[in-house]
Order: C-alpha cells, then structure tokens, then sequence
C-alpha cells in the first residue's frame, strides 16, 4: 500500500512539475510597446507617443481616420484628434511585430470668452459652458492674474500688466485654457 502511495506522490508531482514549467517562447510577450497605455487627446490637438521596442522602420494606421490620424518617424508616433470618439493605432515593425494603442478623441472644455482683458485691480467672470463639476483652476503667472472658481464661473482679476494663461480641468479630467491679457 505504500508503494502505490509513494508511486501516485510521486506520479502527481512529476505531472505538477510538467504542467507548472514553460518554455521562455510561452512567456515571451512580443508585442510593441509604448510609452502610454492609452491616447487622449482634443479635436485638433495631437499627441506624442514613443514605441519603446520593435525594429524600424514602423508602419501606422488608424482604425477610423475620421476620428484620429497618425503618423510616425523614426519611433515618435503622432496622433491628431480629428473628431469626438473612439479609434484605435496599429502600428507594425519590419519584422511583423504589431501593437494597438487606443485613442479617445476629447472635446475640450469651452467657455463664454477664451480670451480676457481685464485691467489692474479689476475682475472679469467666464463662465464654463462644458464639462462636469467640480472645476479646478491654475494660473500659469499668478503675479499677472489671480482666478477662483464658484460652480461654473470663473472670477479673474488683473494684478499687473502682462499676459498669461488659467487651466481648467473638470471632475473627468477635461481640460481648457483661458487666455488672460491685464492691462
């Protein structure tokens, strides 16, 4: 009875052994790589992606043209935002090695006046028109404005002479600029 017990033990392991080994082509995964999981970029603006493997030169294509292009040099893909949606990059090496990359064509953010004069110690309110609240604002030179954010307004006030820009990002991470002139 031993005997059958050590023989089975010893069956079982052998069986463990074979199933848990792989060979190194099993573990390979050789698709290419990029520097980004994912795109997201706005209508008209594009993107910059690197392909971090693969031989050049590379071949791009874009599942839906109407919705992003792309081109690629040396290993710098560039993708523009055609149109609001969904669309995918395939990209292939000389050797046949070929990775996607999804791309999400955005609408950026928009406001009554994307640009604003306003003078030294005077405010002037814009008003957010897209977007989902809550709303975050950053000046770029807070010595030339200042801008708080109440619900869907931006207050903006002159502090010296010269020019700068507010970001604005919604709950989603959606983005806009103001352009901020103080006279």
């Amino acid at each position: 009875m031993k005997t059958i017990f050590k023989t089975m033990m010893m069956a079982a392991c052998c069986l463990g052994v074979a199933m848990f080994t792989s060979c190194k082509d099993d573990d390979d995964n050789s698709g290419l790589k990029f520097s980004v999981a994912k795109v997201e970029v706005a209508s008209g603006a594009t993107a910059n992606i690197t392909i971090g493997n693969g031989t050049q030169p590379f071949t791009v294509r874009s599942t839906d043209e109407k919705i992003a292009t792309v081109k690629v040099d040396k290993n710098i893909i560039t993708v523009t935002g055609v149109k609001e949606g969904k669309a995918s990059i395939i990209v292939t090496d000389k050797n046949k090695q070929s990775g996607t990359l999804a791309v999400n064509v955005i609408t950026p953010l928009s406001f009554d006046k994307a640009n604003v004069n306003v003078e030294v110690g005077k405010e002037d309110v814009v008003a957010i028109k897209s977007g989902k609240a809550p709303y975050t604002v950053s000046v770029k030179d807070t010595k030339i404005a200042t801008a708080t954010i109440k619900d869907d307004k931006i207050t903006i006030t002159g502090v010296k002479a010269g020019s700068t820009t507010i970001n604005v990002l919604d709950k989603d991470k959606l983005a806009g600029t103001v352009i901020v002139t103080v006279k």
